[in-house]
């Protein structure tokens, strides 16, 4: 399946359009778009820092999934990076 996962916060400006597209297995979960988007970013963004992805949450347009839930049909997700302040 085809993800689009949009880019927010310290990963936004490392992709065109602050968006990456990525090719998973149909049935995908969080887990597997979360280890996908790692490995990409190892390799196209390593100053970004992909570890920075272990503590991001995954949303699709309308909830914030768990590692365990599958992916939306239809492929959009966002991934939101842990923020600090008050």
């Amino acid at each position: 399946m085809k993800v689009e996962v949009s880019l927010f916060g310290a990963f936004r400006g490392h992709e065109p359009g602050d968006r990456v597209a990525l090719t998973l297995p149909e049935g995908a979960r969080v887990a597997e778009l979360r280890e996908a988007l790692t490995q990409h970013a190892q390799v196209h963004w390593p100053a970004a820092g992909s570890a920075l992805l272990k503590y991001s949450a995954f949303a699709s347009q309308s909830d914030v999934l768990r590692e365990a839930d599958a992916l939306p049909a239809d492929g959009q997700m966002a991934v939101l990076p842990p923020v600090s302040g008050g």
